[in-house]
């Protein structure tokens, strides 16, 4: 039997236990992995006392605090490969996905990646130029490693109060993302399209709570099912084929604009997979693929 940890962060049972608007998915995959003779436990992925080395692999599916000890998060993942365990996805496939320059890559792939601009660690450039040349008016602000709306702030323009300071906060420890506000999320929700094994598993779309801009559940936008059209799918599908590695799970998110899927994240590391609005082998095809994976 096949034994795989499910490194979760400090106080993860607690923080699902608030959210009632998600499932707990180590619960569900727990018992899809047992039907399938395998064992699923949960570790904290900061505990100093776990052996990796017993496990057949790790996935760090639950690893949310990352984003805030990202260097104790490489080192982790170090130690891992040291030790000979193994990580699904790869830890080089992980470590690329984790700072959003890889959205620069994408695009220089020919992927069809929504408009940004990428500020590295301690650069000092114009930003104020920079953004009036762009023309984009109200905008997004968010650390390079970030996920679930972490640190993220709109504003009406960079002159907005509180805007600047909080890019040259961000930029004392990290690169910074700039995007322009895209008025097609909140008119028409942001897809996201989830594969495992390289197959598309199921789709769904995340409309925001009027006034607001944020697709989680728990800011309350709504999330229904709903899987693209064959040509938007194919243009995720694409998007996967420029990794710099072969990825078991994965989550494109993106609007649609003129026709196209515009890719605002491709999610290889902790993304939250939506089994309940995947119909009832969503998790089953997660877990194969995983195994499958290992063998």
């Amino acid at each position: 039997m096949m034994n795989i940890a499910y490194a979760v962060m400090d106080g993860y049972q607690q923080l699902i236990d608030a959210q009632r608007e998600v499932v707990d998915e180590r619960e569900v995959l727990r018992r899809e992995f047992a039907r399938l003779d395998a064992e699923l436990t949960a570790v904290r992925w900061r505990d100093p006392e776990v052996d990796w080395a017993r496990f057949d692999a790790v996935l760090p599916k639950a690893c949310w605090d990352y984003v805030e000890r990202s260097t104790e998060f490489f080192a982790w993942q170090d130690r891992l490969r040291d030790i000979g365990a193994r990580l699904v996805n790869p830890a080089e496939l992980i470590r690329w996905n984790s700072d959003k320059r890889y959205l620069l890559e994408l695009r220089r792939g020919g992927a069809s990646v929504a408009p940004l601009l990428y500020v590295e660690r301690g650069e000092h450039r114009d930003l104020r130029a920079e953004l009036s040349s762009l023309g984009w008016g109200e905008i997004v602000l968010k650390p390079a490693i970030s996920a679930g709306a972490y640190r993220t702030l709109r504003a009406s323009s960079l002159d907005a109060a509180g805007a600047l300071d909080h890019a040259e906060t961000i930029l004392r420890d990290s690169g910074l993302l700039i995007q322009p506000f895209f008025p097609e999320i909140p008119r028409d929700g942001e897809l996201s399209l989830l594969f495992f094994g390289g197959v598309f598993s199921h789709g769904l779309v995340k409309v925001p709570v009027r006034g607001d801009f944020r697709t989680q559940a728990r800011f309350g936008a709504t999330v229904t099912a709903k899987d693209p059209p064959p040509a938007l799918l194919d243009q995720a599908a694409a998007v996967l084929d420029l990794l710099p590695g072969e990825a078991t799970y994965a989550r494109v998110d993106g609007f649609v604009r003129e026709g196209r899927l515009q890719i605002i994240e491709v999610e290889l590391i902790e993304p939250y997979l939506y089994l309940e609005h995947g119909g009832p082998l969503a998790a089953r095809r997660f877990c194969e693929a995983i195994l499958a994976a290992l063998r």
